[in-house]
């Protein structure tokens, strides 16, 4: 029973130390896991709304193309349908640079209703481009150029449209050429 005794008098703690350590380094790799999944998360309702955001955009897109195909189409003169806006002399921006406020005034609103999850409903312009699609787009390629040759007198018009996701930091603007 003394040399117990005598054995319980040697020891320091060092299981006491050991086991602290041991919970320290416990707590430190479980806040780094909390750290990375709260990062994934983010990233991955950042990827959400930047998905919105195209989709909506295509919306617009589609939608500006489907009113291209009215038989007869309304006078090109503002309120989201234009005349060529790369002429030197226009006052209005190209409207991939407009701001916010110019997209409100400028363009046709897309009703909302097929959208779920964005902030505001897309919105598109429709510019008739007076020179040829190839000119209007210069690097889009042999398809375009064929266009150019075969239709003679065809008409180019620019779809652009601008969509929100589910905040206004996730916004995309897609463009594309229409040939009439």
């Amino acid at each position: 029973m003394q040399n117990l005794q005598a054995e319980f008098n040697r020891q320091k703690g060092a299981v006491l130390i050991v086991g602290l350590i041991m919970l320290l380094l416990l707590t430190i790799i479980g806040l780094a896991s909390i750290r990375g999944s709260e990062l994934q998360e983010r990233m991955a309702g950042n990827t959400r709304d930047k998905n919105l955001a195209f989709q909506a955009a295509e919306a617009g897109v589609r939608a500006g193309e489907t009113f291209l195909t009215q038989a007869t189409l309304p006078a090109f003169n503002g309120s989201g349908l234009y005349q060529d806006l790369n002429r030197v002399d226009s006052a209005t921006p190209i409207p991939s640079l407009w701001t916010v406020s110019q997209w409100a005034a400028n363009s046709v609103v897309l009703p909302v209703d097929t959208l779920k999850g964005v902030i505001a409903p897309p919105r598109y312009t429709i510019e008739k481009l007076a020179v040829s699609a190839a000119a209007a787009n210069p690097g889009s390629g042999a398809d375009i150029e064929s266009l150019d040759k075969m239709g003679g007198a065809s008409e180019y018009y620019r779809v652009t449209s601008r969509g929100l996701g589910g905040t206004e930091n996730a916004e995309v603007i897609l463009q594309s050429t229409y040939n009439r």
